[in-house]
């Protein structure tokens, strides 16, 4: 401790002794204890309070004893951005977290600060308000706006002094900044809660002058308040810099300032400070907070509940999640329906939503990535899917965290941006380039239908290579095993055995058991299946391949090869399907997979024989795939096969011709059916196979079948009412759209859209198009709509989603002096707060400032016009002495010293300033009082229903500024939408308290008492006190007291009076239990919430009632209550009144339409709701209807005289070829095949006329051309040929060897 630090406390110890000894001194003409002042000044001596100084020398002292807190660093270096504007009062730009900001028992969205030392929560980005004045009586948790009191009061930086910094540190990641570790620190050490930042801001006031500032301030402040959260929890930091808070507190208009915060809930704290001496509020820098061991620190936390913030987990999700490059190759696409899905093998069923349309698949398998796919559908229709990095195990009904992170960003935030990040991790997927599964299968006793669609019978004996596949990565082997069936000499499947080799082997074997049940081994072990919830089944899983155990049992490899067996009649058959990358690469028994059955028979050397070979070639054929010595299956062969030949179907039907057709025409034709029931005397067997057979062949063709599909953007967006149309089209045979008809929106069966919008109810509809074979597809349809009150308010880059449903609300970016949602407020003067005591007026702003001061309402500065000295009358008690040194202030007359006010402006001395006004009767835009009109005025009655008329400061040319209701210069056209103003009936929200007293008091002490602490709320509604009865009971003296509270058709007064009032008039009254109200003695005990009773309270409907949209008295306006902003009279002419593109005007007998034509169609109606067509286009119409008509009757008169012309040439030709002339003819005959062509010529005699043969009487027709001279002349008459019984005409050496055409020889 310093020589000058030892003084002080010496002086500090006399100064303590002289009072004590000045207490007791019985001249001095003060009670006996008190510190009074000396009864006069002297002249020229300034004076000192002896308790200011006690306090001061008592700060020291504390601030020798306890260290500083330090700032944090800030500036430029630090990468702090400034923000300054030198302007009386100014705001930071808005700060939105992803993350959100917990305050309260609220989400916060945005914040700023302001210049006077506060940090704000908007409801709105449209509503950024700053008040500089702070409520005498602290926050009372109701504010109307959610703040965080820094050092709030009236701060003015409008001289060049001091400046702000602020810089954001988002810490979602594993990174940390040193102040951010700091911050984390300080909360665990003074609040002991573990704590990790995921969000944090810091501001910095440095050097924040008092209003009225001056040039070169030196008395400023210097503070900062750091805002963080992890999500969950919030805290803040105010921080005062040591020795940097200087303001005189002592020339202050009013010193209230305020530290602390208010959430606007409930949740709300004042600092200690707050009910102190001025001498020690404006000194925190000086002070502690309970709890800590620095000076010029507080920490408070922020959030008043615990919560799931699902912006947290989703934010954390995608950061943690690595770009879809990584993970998503080789994943399919979706089917493209349901019945696709359903027999596609690489897809499984999953447990979807809880809807019962709705039904979700994902991939069977693991991508080699471990990705998949998930795919949903609504009623057998695809309706999205999207990839997923984590596929995960269907045996394990652990939560799935893909779905987890899908309804996190997707359905819990209602922020379409966090889904369009979700999209951006996890891409969508549709059905485009979906090629379905091309099966193959083998089943009964073997029939074998190929990869290229080829059937066969194959009965070998033994192993044989079904399949061998291979790529440049993996390689896929199938084995099957046969056996005889029964005592037949015929066989059937009775196991196989797959192996699949990538980067490890998997080998999986079916065999038939003893009880028909199908045996299942894994790399030689067996299987022990467990039931899967999500999949409804029971499934096993090993890295690279997943078994399904259910009708079948399906071993789906590395998501894209499935084999499914199946059990019947104690047969095993098989259904096998590859992906592409195996296309022209596999061979064996099931062929050669490239689209040519030709090529199906190909023996392993490579070799083929024909299609259609002969049973006997074909059973040659399999035997070359029999697999010998290496064999897949575990167990070895029990017999070799040993001189087995099976029968073939042409020896069976040889045998028993009878019995042949007998089971034909019981098996419908199928040879399989017919060879199965024939090999083994089993009909039923015969039947099952070909059951199977249909069965597989359906499945091929449901795999092979597509919905239509839907061309067009999806997206649709409008604004306010305006009609949007879009036409849509559905590609495929037969495609048509499902007709949807309601209010808003229509579809046609064409595939027109209309969508007009009426409000903003949820809204979600699919386009549906259906195709000829019933599959339907949808396509989702997303709507925008902006309700801001002008088109280019609106911003579409930044929705909330309506209700979850697939309508967004566009936000508003409001423009001049608007604000609330739909930029639908005009500015209210009242919004940015009056100084204390000061009324405001909704229409001129505050009032004047209060007497003694100078300023304009909102601002105000010079003597606090208090009557105590240097103080109020609650400061402590103290001495005055004289200090010779001081000299008074004078006030210094700027304008006696020319100060500069522009044009012919007058100047006008005040208190520390000056103020410049113009003469009576003018106003200026620019520099100066209306000098180039000063022998003008605006015509009478140039502004119609209120409108105010002002003159250019230039060109003197009138104009109006007109009410809200008004959309033209004259304030003659509504349409622009309005407060109402309540009717004189409206009734007022009452309340009942019984409110208890610590002492006996009068009906007019109660009613000042209940009427400040009433009137301190922070919407100001309170209006008076009735019906003061006093009760007498048992707990002091209770007083039945009933406040009425006044309705206005804003929505927060409606929702604070119908919602929160109780709560804050408990909260106001414990805020000041126990102490004594301004203006009375009178204290109280803690007011509970049962006694407050609700007697008079009306809901939204009723209020209805009274607020009549008569203004002005315009007729039509519609009344609708929105949001927060109450209620509003609104226009049709707003709401779509005029139909068909009319044009809409507000007039006083209300809106009327101005219909205009369009296209063919002329509008008319009070509403332009007719439509008829145009006399005009009538008349044109019917021209071409005409002309059409003339058009068409020359073009039948044309061909009609084509016509004529061509048959009398025709007729012409004909009598000239028939004119009789002198000739002979003979017939020659047609030369059969078996006959030699030398025969001789027979002459045209009656025994080659047509004749019958009555054998089998049977005829052929022939037609002879005529022969003149050796040259053909045409065809005569037909001549009919007796055909010899054993000639039959369908035999094929007939049908292809004609007979020649008999002749005739003319001559």
């Amino acid at each position: 401790m310093g020589k000058d630090e030892i003084g002080l406390l010496r002086a500090y110890a006399k100064l303590k002794t002289g009072l004590k000894v000045w207490s007791h001194h019985p001249s001095s003409g003060l009670p006996r204890g008190s510190t009074g002042a000396a009864p006069r000044q002297q002249a020229g001596e300034c004076v000192l309070a002896i308790g200011r100084t006690e306090q001061t020398l008592m700060a020291f002292l504390f601030s020798v004893s306890v260290p500083a807190a330090w700032l944090y660093p800030f500036g430029t270096k630090e990468g702090d951005q400034e923000c300054v504007q030198r302007t009386v009062d100014f705001n930071s730009p808005l700060f939105k977290p992803e993350i959100g900001f917990p305050f309260g028992n609220s989400l916060q969205d945005a914040l700023y600060f302001t210049d006077n030392g506060q940090i704000i929560f908007p409801p709105t980005d449209n509503y950024v308000p700053s008040n500089p004045n702070p409520p005498p009586q602290g926050f009372s948790g109701q504010e109307g706006l959610p703040m965080v009191a820094a050092f709030w009061d009236d701060a003015d930086f409008s001289r060049g002094v001091g400046t702000t910094w602020y810089q954001e540190y988002s810490t979602l990641s594993s990174i940390r900044d040193p102040l951010v570790h700091d911050v984390e620190a300080k909360i665990k050490k003074y609040l002991k809660i573990p704590y990790v930042a995921k969000w944090t801001l810091k501001v910095t006031w440095e050097k924040a002058p008092a209003y009225p500032s001056q040039r070169n301030d030196t008395q400023t402040s210097t503070y900062q308040a750091v805002l963080t959260t992890d999500g969950n929890r919030s805290f803040t930091l105010l921080l005062y810099q040591d020795g940097g808070m200087r303001w005189d507190y002592t020339k202050l208009a009013a010193d209230n300032v305020l530290i602390g915060f208010s959430s606007g809930n409930g949740c709300a704290q004042n600092n200690e400070l707050t009910q102190k001496p001025a001498a020690v509020k404006y000194r925190p820098d000086q002070h502690s907070s309970a709890g800590t061991d620095v000076r010029g620190l507080w920490i408070y936390r922020l959030d008043s509940r615990s919560r799931v913030n699902y912006r947290l987990q989703c934010l954390a999700w995608l950061d943690a999640e690595p770009s879809p490059a990584a993970w998503n190759a080789r994943l399919p696409p979706c089917p493209c329906s349901w019945p696709q899905a359903e027999l596609d093998p690489r897809f499984r069923h999953s447990a979807g939503p809880a809807d019962a349309s709705m039904r979700m698949l994902r991939t069977a398998s693991p991508s080699p990535a471990g990705a998949g796919v998930r795919c949903l559908y609504r009623d057998g229709s695809l309706l999205e899917g999207w990839q997923e990095r984590a596929w995960s195990l269907p045996i394990h009904p652990a939560t799935d965290g893909e779905l987890e992170a899908f309804d996190w960003c997707c359905q819990r935030i209602g922020k379409p941006l966090f889904c369009a990040r979700f999209a951006e991790k996890r891409p969508r997927v549709g059905c485009e380039g979906y090629v379905p599964p091309t099966p193959a299968g083998a089943f009964g006793d073997p029939h074998i239908t190929t990869m290229d669609g080829l059937t066969y019978t194959f009965n070998g004996l033994g192993d044989f290579a079904l399949l061998l596949a291979r790529d440049a990565q993996t390689s896929f082997v199938l084995h099957g095993r046969t056996a005889r069936t029964g005592m037949a000499q015929a066989t059937n499947f009775v196991a196989f055995a797959a192996q699949y080799i990538s980067t490890t082997t998997t080998t999986v074997e079916w065999t038939l058991g003893s009880q028909g049940d199908i045996q299942v081994l894994l790399n030689h072990e067996t299987v022990q299946f467990s039931y899967s919830q999500d999949m409804g089944a029971q499934v096993y899983y090993s890295p690279g391949v997943l078994l399904v155990n259910a009708s079948s049992v399906m071993a789906v490899f590395d998501g894209a090869i499935a084999i499914s067996i199946s059990a019947a009649s104690r047969i095993l058959s098989v259904v096998c399907s590859l992906p592409d990358q195996y296309r022209n690469s596999t061979k064996g028994l099931l062929g050669v997979w490239d689209h040519d059955p030709a090529d199906d028979f190909q023996m392993p050397n490579g070799t083929s024989i024909p299609v259609n070979s002969s049973e006997e070639e074909i059973y040659s054929y399999g035997l070359t795939w029999a697999v010998g010595g290496h064999s897949l299956f575990t167990q070895p062969l029990d017999l070799p096969a040993m001189n087995f030949t099976p029968i073939f179907l042409s020896r069976l039907r040889q045998e028993d011709e009878s019995q042949y057709q007998l089971a034909a025409s019981q098996c419908c034709g199928s040879k399989a059916c017919i060879y199965d029931s024939l090999s083994t005397g089993d009909m039923a067997l015969g039947l099952a196979t070909q059951s199977f057979t249909a069965d597989f062949q359906q499945k091929k063709t449901v795999l092979n079948a597509f919905p239509p599909v839907i061309t067009g953007d999806p997206s649709l967006t409008a604004f306010r009412t305006e009609r949007v149309r879009r036409q849509y089209r559905a590609v495929g045979l037969g495609a048509h759209f499902v007709p949807h008809l309601s209010p808003e929106l229509n579809i046609s069966e064409s595939g027109t859209l209309t969508w007009e919008p009426h409000g903003t109810a949820p809204l979600t509809i699919n386009l549906e198009a259906v195709g000829s074979n019933n599959l339907s597809a949808l396509l989702q349809l997303h709507f925008t709509l902006c309700s801001c009150s002008r088109i280019q308010e609106c911003d579409y880059s930044n929705t909330v989603t309506v209700g979850g449903s697939s309508l967004q609300l566009a936000a508003c970016r409001c423009e001049g002096s608007y604000s609330g949602p739909f930029c639908q407020d005009p500015l209210d003067p009242c919004a940015q707060g009056c100084f204390p005591g000061v009324h405001c007026d909704s229409l001129a702003g505050c009032g004047p400032c209060p007497s003694g001061l100078t300023g304009d309402g909102q601002h105000c500065s010079g003597d606090k016009g208090l009557p105590w000295p240097l103080g109020h009358p609650w400061d402590p008690p103290r001495v005055l002495l004289p200090v010779p040194c001081c000299i008074a202030s004078a006030d210094i007359d700027e304008c006696a010293q020319g100060a500069a006010c522009p044009g012919n402006t007058t100047c006008t001395n005040t208190v520390g300033s000056y103020a410049c006004s113009c003469p009576a009767g003018e106003q200026g835009e620019g520099p100066g009082c209306g000098s180039a009109c000063e022998s003008r005025s605006c015509p009478t009655g140039y502004c119609s229903n209120g409108g105010h008329c002002r003159l250019h400061p230039i060109t003197c040319t009138p104009s109006c500024t007109c009410p809200p209701a008004f959309t033209d210069q004259r304030c003659l056209v509504a349409g622009g939408d309005f407060r109402p103003l309540p009717s004189a009936g409206l009734p007022r929200r009452s309340v009942g308290l019984r409110v208890r007293m610590l002492r006996n008091a009068t009906a007019e002490e109660v009613n000042g008492t209940v009427s400040a602490i009433l009137g301190s709320l922070e919407v100001k509604a309170f209006q008076c006190n009735s019906n003061i009865t006093q009760m007498t009971d048992g707990y002091g003296y209770t007083f039945a007291v009933v406040s009425e509270f006044a309705y206005d058709s804003r929505g927060t007064v409606i929702q604070f009076l119908n919602e929160e009032l109780p709560g804050a008039i408990t909260s106001a009254f414990n805020r000041h239990w126990g102490q004594r109200e301004a203006g009375t003695h009178l204290l109280f005990q803690c007011l509970h919430r049962d006694n407050i009773t609700d007697l008079v309270k009306l809901t939204v409907a009723e209020l209805r009632h009274y607020f009549p949209c008569n203004l002005y008295g315009y007729k039509g306006y519609q009344l609708h209550y929105v949001g927060t902003a109450g209620f509003v009279c609104i226009s049709p002419c707003k709401k779509g009144y005029c139909q068909h593109g009319g044009q809409c005007q507000h007039l006083p007998e209300g809106p009327t339409c101005s219909c205009l034509p369009f296209s063919v169609f002329s509008p008319a109606g009070a509403r332009c709701e007719q439509l008829a067509i145009s006399f005009t286009a009538f008349l044109s119409i019917l021209l071409v209807i005409l002309a059409l008509l003339c058009l068409s009757l020359a073009l039948v008169c044309l061909a009609s005289h084509l016509c004529r012309q061509q048959r009398r040439q025709h007729q012409g030709a004909r009598d000239t070829f028939w004119m009789p002339q002198p000739f002979s003819c003979e017939y020659i005959p047609a030369t059969p095949p078996h006959t030699s062509s030398a025969s001789p010529q027979s002459s045209l005699t009656s025994d080659h006329l047509p004749h019958s043969s009555s054998d089998n009487g049977r005829r052929a027709r022939r037609s002879h051309p005529l022969s003149l001279r050796g040259k053909t002349l045409g065809t005569a008459a037909p001549a009919y040929l007796s055909l010899s019984p054993d000639e039959d005409p369908e035999t094929p050496h007939q049908a292809s060897e004609p007979a020649p055409p008999a002749a005739l020889a003319c001559h």
